[in-house]
C-alpha cells in the first residue's frame, strides 16, 4: 500500500518535468519534455548553483500547483456534494486539504527532497490561497 501510494505520489510530483512544453536543443536534436527539462534545470543550476530552479521553472512549476489547486477546489467540491450532500464536508475538506499541503511542504518537501524554505512557502501559497480563498466564499 504504501509503495503504490510513493508511485501515485511520485508520478503527480514529476509531472511538470514530462510535460515541459519548451524544446531545447541538445546535441543537435530539438527535443521536448523530461529531457529538455532536465536540461533547462541543468544549465540554470550550472549558472546559479544547486537547488536553484530559476524563475522561468519555477514559474512552470508554480503554474502546476495553481492548476492543482483549481483541480483540487473542483474536485472536492463534486465528491462534497454528490456523496456528503452538504457544505460542511465541503469545508472539512478544504481544511484537511490545508493542513497536508502544509504537511508536505513544511515536512515531507524539505526532508526527502531537500526542499528549500523560500520554495516550500512559494509553493505552499500557491496551493493555499486559491483554496482559502474559495473556502472564505463559500462562509
Amino acid at each position: 500500500m504504501i509503495r503504490r501510494f510513493q508511485a501515485v505520489y511520485g508520478f503527480f510530483i514529476t509531472l511538470p518535468n514530462r510535460l515541459y512544453p519548451f524544446a531545447l536543443e541538445i546535441e543537435g536534436k530539438r527535443v521536448r519534455g523530461r529531457i529538455a527539462y532536465e536540461e533547462a534545470l541543468a544549465r540554470i543550476r550550472a549558472i546559479k548553483g544547486p537547488d536553484n530552479y530559476g524563475y522561468t521553472i519555477l514559474m512552470y512549476r508554480q503554474l502546476f500547483h495553481f492548476l492543482g489547486a483549481v483541480f483540487f477546489i473542483l474536485l472536492a467540491t463534486f465528491l462534497a456534494h454528490a456523496f456528503f450532500h452538504g457544505e460542511a464536508a465541503l469545508l472539512v475538506l478544504m481544511v484537511a486539504a490545508i493542513l497536508a499541503i502544509t504537511y508536505q511542504e513544511f515536512y515531507l518537501h524539505p526532508r526527502y527532497y531537500r526542499q528549500h524554505l523560500p520554495k516550500s512557502v512559494s509553493d505552499w501559497l500557491t496551493w493555499v490561497v486559491p483554496i482559502s480563498i474559495y473556502t472564505v466564499s463559500l462562509l
